[in-house]
């Protein structure tokens, strides 16, 4: 179901775009945060990452207040792992964080100031920035664990696509100005060897410049 839904956006967009009564562009940043779902993601041993957000975005309104809204984002993802078990004597502590570069495409519904608007998401990852250290797990009640050394990770650890849904609200003033709230969730893991995928909690604002005519 997921993809078939995802499959249908994609055909849709070039005949919604053709049909196009105006568009509009603009660009948002924001920040929120990301964690992690999947077998390999218990929430026992993972906590919230900070993350921060930033794009450009093309509107197109093809019937009176229903509208197509793609965006090109740079995404910040990852989550922080909470002395997970790596071994019966090692656990995994700090940041796991990658960078994505990403393309939700969207069906945008606005009433009045107020709109809603969700779709399917397709990102690429650019880089990748994790922290992580392993600690003896019979010191960490201590005041400083015992390091036993860097969780050696790289890129090529990790899908480099990721695709998910996203689905979010805001509000819109008369002048162009607006501010959302978006939950992003990948149907992907991007581990090539546990089952973890990305979610995404992330507040916004941004502008989009008045109408443009075809």
């Amino acid at each position: 179901m997921k993809k078939t839904l995802f499959v249908f956006l994609l055909i849709l967009a070039p005949v919604i775009v053709t049909h196009a009564q105006f568009a509009r562009f603009g660009a948002k940043v924001g920040g929120g945060f990301t964690s992690v779902k999947g077998d390999d993601a218990s929430s026992d041993f993972t906590n919230y990452l900070a993350g921060f957000h930033g794009g450009f975005i093309g509107s197109y309104e093809f019937v009176s207040k229903l509208a197509v809204q793609a965006e090109l984002e740079y995404d910040q993802k990852g989550f922080t792992y909470d002395n997970y078990p790596l071994s019966p004597t090692e656990a995994l502590v700090d940041d796991h964080r990658l960078h994505y570069l990403t393309l939700p495409l969207q069906l945008k519904l606005q009433k009045g100031g107020l709109f809603v608007l969700g779709g399917p998401y397709v990102g690429y990852l650019v880089a990748e920035g994790t922290k992580v250290r392993i600690l003896d797990s019979a010191t960490l009640e201590d005041p400083e664990p015992v390091e036993l050394g860097k969780y050696p990770l790289h890129i090529s650890d990790f899908e480099r696509w990721d695709y998910g849904y996203t689905v979010g609200l805001g509000i819109e003033l008369d002048n162009g100005f607006f501010m959302s709230f978006h939950n992003t969730g990948g149907f992907k893991s991007f581990s090539k060897e546990l089952d973890q995928k990305n979610v995404v909690f992330k507040l916004s604002i941004g502008y989009l410049m008045r109408p443009v005519l075809p």
